[in-house]
């Protein structure tokens, strides 16, 4: 089936081919006749090309035909591709001549030695494609497409065995519900949509035979229109099916009118089974004669969205994948006799792990039911579980053929693209925009002839993907613009089906053998892999190569000499390795590439020899922290797309990201191409001004940094901000500004010429200087905004008039020291409200700010649910906000707590940094009895909480860190979590009345000596940390009713000697960390008896000699940690110590660690309870 992809790959190849003749580049180098041979050649072949890939499913021989086929067509573009590449290279050196009026560039090594060689591998080609095109002719293949056969496809009829049916009874009763219910004078029409196989004929017969629907409609039909939607023969199906009897007319007029006289005045429910045409006006020929009474309803079924656009008239009923249970029973009822997996208990395990396979598709799950009907061997069933579903054959597996059909349907350009997505692993996550940019780079997507951008055609790609029933489970974000999807675990096994040896995905195992024919590559990384394999060097003809699964830190070494094998490359991913400036240097030779990932690599640099890389389209440079500078020649890169730098969705933490950058590469403006561009830097000299950005027809963010260096205010306006329609993020940044009043006037003249597309979605203002904001900075210039920041513009006396905005959501103000009152023209001249959409509002760093929010007999935020005031000591008062869900007070004046009684709705708390607060006033939490949360922290006076607690009935979590004073609390019986750090006034902790207890954190309480009531209270605990608490002797009596424990860290208890027998009990833990515990001598045997323990950790247990004997728990372990323990670190040192055996089948060892002098960590691949093991010892982390 692979070779069903030549279509779109030999057109792009002719597309090439025509583009030189046209361009008279084949002229120019002497190559045009050749060239126009070879176009002819290529025409040839394309003429009879969807036949043969349509018939190559009955012949062996021609497809192998198409396998060489490919094969030179991929040779082909390769030749073709290095050919523009050299034209652009040229193009690009001239420009470079004339801009610096100097001809010290190399404009090649020998013009005449290049075209003589790219003439011989031309001739080569066209030769090789010659003879291939010569032996079509044996295979008597036709010009064009064959109408595909339906003939041997079972066509549906409305007969249906009900006790066959699972789990759609809900589905049943809400389309029976339609049908009765709708009223409509002209015809209804019910689409009923979703991929191949899940059952929506099922769900039409169901409702076509229910008694009420029987009762309901006079005259009911059922047409099985399947792909070949000929108005003739489906307006003959509808008559025959309406009267019983044949129809034996032929003219499309009288059987036009036959139906009318049988339809009129009656009240019908026609079912047209399995529609595939999306030619509405063919739809809108035969509506125009289905008139019956009122009432009348249409069903269609489709596994195709954009059918169901066309056609419906009501709301899609989208159907949803069967339960697992509901498959099984499906599955059961076909695989065994009533009665009979009784006495296959064995066969029954096996039959629900097959049940995964399914899906939730019903009918995988009948056909594999039929498949194991009389097969009883176990190693039958086992060999099923452990299938690809798309290596059965067609004769076990009426799977795949079933969805077959949806491939078949598809375009040529949609059967690649999906193809394509074999490269990824099941159930991954494919990102919308990175999968287009893969397509793009891959030549897969076909320009139009009007003026749409790639990227806007492979959105259109994607989303055909999408409404026929290919992806699933797609996510939008704020905008509510579609971001990710997945496949169906059956369309994968199809996708791997027709791509054939095309795609592969392999995990890196000791051999590793990739085939030959693999195009496409990705390499599934698990925790313990570090070296990529060299066998990788052997597959010469990739043109992807990714890493799926690659942890950010992880030391993924990557091979050097990539440059010299991997010539073919045009996507290399290389996210998470080990990648350093000497490996990309050599990439710059990799002329073919188009995308470059490097993101979540520590790169401080991008080395000038990736400006080289003329084709390139995409470079990723997301999430590399330590990145300082791009090449310098980037404007070269006459290809470049996108630029993606990004790595925070906060606005307010866009400055900071972008702080290591201090220059941009010169006259970045010539990237013609360019779209996606998130900082631009303005500097003093030509190529580094605003007037860059003048033609790049930008889109996504952009972020403009030191905008001190705009000395004209022309410039500003230049850079033509205004026509920008497709940005939806700018941020604005100051460095430094004199308080000149002529600077201050040149400055407020500035932020006024980059005013924005009225499409603008979000909007960052950073260290502006000026006294007053523009006029465009309000509601009625900018009404799309969604969020706003305004961060430390000092000088300005007040904010700008966005109250009416009717989509902002966020809005944060921080910095602005010269405001002392935010008024009503913060609110807009609307008198009766303000801010109707917003739901997050954040005031920080406001010292003069005495008043807030005022207009009280208005109805503002009506909507909003989280409000956080942080360092603004002169405010105290609150206006009273009933919707507010999550508060945060942070140092401000005491007298602001008092405001609490006013949220009512709370759900979230958190009270910060008041160096006053001595204890909380009894009422002010009385009414809050929607208060999950609450965190109180950095009070060194609080030696008191409110007796309120005790009413605070929804409380689940409660968090207190650093008061000093505190020296009791109160046992909360709704509490789950309990997390209390650098309390050093806590004496004791009475667990008596913590009945709902599940997690419980206690860090660094010096003077606590002890956890009263004991363990028994806390039954249901699943996590217990105790670190640094020196006065505790011992743990916690009553350790044996932990039974639901999971996770379990203790931490510099000097004087603990042993561990409790009743841990034993603890059945369920998964994750033991043991840390300073000096005196610690042994652990106990039957720690080696803990069926889950799955993580284990022991750090600086200097007396700590042995493990527990056994290998039984070391066998499950998947992680293991032994640092500063001399004893042990030298019987477990690795391939030496003495049980070094025991523990090398473990997946992640460390054995010994100089943390003294560590000055970087990352943690990211750290689990949860194993990160305070992180900053015991690591004195010089920076």
């Amino acid at each position: 089936m692979a070779e069903a992809l030549i279509s779109a790959l030999l057109q792009v190849v002719f597309d090439k081919l025509a583009s030189f003749v046209t361009e008279e580049q084949g002229m120019k180098w002497g190559l045009k006749e050749e060239m126009e041979r070879l176009r002819s050649t290529v025409s040839t072949i394309q003429a009879v090309l969807e036949d043969a890939e349509e018939q190559q499913v009955k012949d062996k021989a021609l497809m192998n035909w198409l396998a060489k086929l490919k094969d030179a067509a991929y040779d082909a573009d390769d030749i073709l591709d290095e050919f523009m590449t050299e034209a652009l290279r040229r193009k690009i050196e001239s420009r470079e001549c004339m801009m610096n009026k100097v001809s010290f560039l190399r404009i090649s090594d020998s013009p005449f030695l290049f075209n003589l060689k790219m003439g011989h591998e031309i001739k080569l080609i066209r030769v090789k494609l010659d003879a291939i095109a010569s032996e079509r002719s044996k295979f008597h293949l036709r010009e064009g497409r064959r109408r595909l056969e339906t003939s041997n496809r079972l066509q549906s009829d409305s007969f249906v065995v009900e006790s066959e049916t699972f789990g759609r009874e809900d589905d049943k009763e809400k389309v029976v519900d339609s049908l009765i219910n709708t009223f409509s004078e002209d015809v209804s029409v019910i689409p009923i949509v979703g991929m191949g196989g899940l059952g929506k004929t099922t769900l039409a017969q169901l409702a076509y035979n229910d008694q009420r629907i029987e009762r309901h409609f006079e005259l009911r039909m059922w047409v099985c229109v399947s792909d070949d939607f000929d108005l003739k023969r489906v307006t003959k199906a509808i008559i025959e099916a309406a009267t019983g009897s044949a129809c034996e007319l032929l003219d499309i007029d009288l059987l036009q009118r036959r139906l009318q006289e049988k339809l009129r005045g009656k009240k019908f429910l026609l079912v047209l089974d399995d529609m595939w045409n999306e030619n509405p006006e063919e739809w809108d020929r035969l509506k125009h004669y289905l008139r019956g009474a009122r009432g009348s309803i249409v069903i269609v079924t489709t596994r195709s969205e954009k059918v169901a656009l066309i056609m419906g008239t009501l709301t899609p009923h989208k159907l949803a994948r069967l339960s697992e249970d509901d498959c099984w029973s499906l599955f059961q009822k076909r695989a065994f006799s009533p009665g009979e997996e009784i006495r296959h208990p064995n066969l029954i395990k096996l039959g629900k792990e097959i049940m995964k396979k399914c899906g939730g598709l019903p009918l995988a799950a009948k056909a594999l039911g039929s498949l194991m009907r009389f097969k009883r061997e176990e190693s039958e069933w086992i060999f099923l579980k452990e299938s690809e579903l798309w290596n059965l054959c067609d004769e076990e597996n009426s799977i795949l053929p079933a969805l077959r059909l949806s491939y078949y349907h598809l375009p040529p350009h949609l059967k690649q693209c999906f193809a394509y997505c074999s490269t990824f692993p099941k159930d991954y996550e494919l990102k919308k925009e990175k999968l287009i940019l893969l397509w793009m780079a891959e030549g897969l997507i076909q320009p139009s002839k009007g003026c749409k951008q790639l990227e806007d055609i492979g959105n259109e790609y994607f989303n055909n993907l999408l409404w026929r029933s290919f992806f699933q489970d797609a996510k939008t974000d704020e905008y509510g613009k579609i971001t990710q999807c997945k496949m169906h675990d059956l369309m994968h096994d199809l996708a791997m089906d027709v791509s054939g040896d095309e795609c592969s995905i392999l995990k890196i195992d000791k051999e590793v053998n990739i085939p030959k024919t693999s195009h496409r590559l990705s390499l599934m990384l698990n925790m313990e892999d570090k070296i990529i394999p060299k066998a990788i060097n052997k597959a010469e003809k990739l043109r992807t190569l990714l890493f799926v699964g690659a942890y950010h830190g992880f030391n993924i070494q990557f091979p050097h000499n990539i440059s010299s094998h991997l010539t073919c490359l045009r996507v290399l991913d290389l996210t998470s390795t080990s990648c350093t400036e000497d490996i990309l240097v050599p990439i710059g030779k990799l002329k073919h590439l188009r995308y470059l990932d490097l993101s979540h690599t520590l790169i401080h640099k991008i080395p000038e020899s990736i400006s080289t890389l003329l084709n390139l389209q995409t470079l990723k440079l997301s999430y590399c922290h330590n990145l300082q500078e791009l090449p310098k020649d980037m404007r070269k890169m006459a290809s470049l797309r996108h630029l993606e730098i990004t790595a925070c969705k906060s606005l307010i933490d866009v400055p900071r990201w972008f702080i290591s950058f201090s220059e941009m590469p010169v006259h970045i403006g010539k990237l013609k191409c360019l779209q996606t561009l998130p900082i631009f830097i303005v500097g003093t000299g030509m190529g580094c001004r605003m007037t860059e950005l003048k033609d790049l027809n930008l889109r996504g963010e952009l972020f403009i940094k030191n905008l001190e260096n705009v000395k004209d205010a022309n410039d500003a306006k230049e850079s033509n901000l205004k026509q920008k329609q497709n940005l939806h993020m700018l941020g604005f940044s100051w460095s430094h500004c004199d308080n000149d009043a002529i600077v201050t006037e040149n400055i407020e003249q500035v932020l006024k010429g980059l005013e924005p597309h009225p499409n603008l979605k979000r909007l960052l203002v950073n260290e502006y200087a000026g006294i007053r904001f523009p006029r465009w900075m309000s509601d009625l210039f900018l009404p799309n905004l969604i969020e706003i920041a305004l961060v430390n513009c000092r000088r300005c006396e007040s904010l700008p008039s966005f109250g009416q905005l009717p989509f902002l959501k966020v809005l944060s103000i921080c910095g602005m020291d010269a405001v002392k009152c935010i008024d009503n023209s913060f609110y807009g001249n609307n008198g009766t409200g303000g801010f109707p959409s917003l739901r997050e509002l954040s005031i920080k760093d406001m010292p003069n700010l005495k008043e807030c929010l005022v207009g009280r007999e208005r109805k503002l935020f009506p909507h909003l649910v989280r409000l956080t005031i942080v360092r603004c000591p002169k405010l105290t008062n609150l206006p009273h906000l009933p919707s507010i869900e999550r508060l945060q007070l942070t140092q401000n004046n005491g007298t602001l707590l008092r405001t609490l009684a006013n949220f009512t709705s709370l759900m979230s708390l958190y009270i910060e940094n008041f160096a006053e607060l001595e204890s909380l006033e009894d009422g002010l939490l009385q009414n809050h009895t929607r208060l999950s949360y609450l965190s109180i922290c950095n009070c060194p006076e609080l030696s008191y909480l409110s007796r309120d607690l005790k009413n605070l009935t929804a409380l689940a979590s409660l968090r207190i860190n650093s008061c000093k004073k505190l020296v009791s609390l109160q046992s909360l019986t709704s509490l789950h979590d309990i997390d209390i750090s650098s309390c050093n006034g806590l004496k004791s902790l009475e667990l008596g009345g913590l009945t709902s207890l599940r997690c419980l954190t206690i860090q660094q309480c010096r003077s606590l000596g002890a956890l009263m009531g004991g363990m028994q209270h806390v039954t249901g605990l699943r996590d217990l940390t105790i670190y640094e608490c020196p006065q505790l002797d011992w743990l916690p009596q009553g350790m044996q009713h932990l039974i639901n424990l999971q996770s379990l860290a203790i931490w510099s208890l000097d004087k603990l000697t042993f561990l409790p027998n009743g841990l034993q009990n603890a059945t369920k833990l998964r994750e033991l960390q043991i840390g300073n515990c000096s005196r610690l001598m042994e652990l106990p045997e039957w720690l080696g008896n803990l069926p889950s323990l799955r993580y284990f950790s022991i750090w600086n247990c200097t007396s700590l000699k042995s493990l527990p004997s056994g290998s039984q728990y070391l066998a499950k372990l998947q992680y293991l940690s032994i640092v500063q323990c001399p004893h042990l670190e030298k019987r477990f040192e690795k391939e030496k110590g003495e049980d070094w055996h025991k523990i090398e089948q473990i997946p992640f060892i460390e054995i010994g660690w100089d943390g003294e002098n560590l000055s970087k960590l990352n943690t990211t691949r750290c689990h949860k309870t194993l990160l305070p093991a992180c900053w015991t010892h690591c004195r010089s982390i920076q």
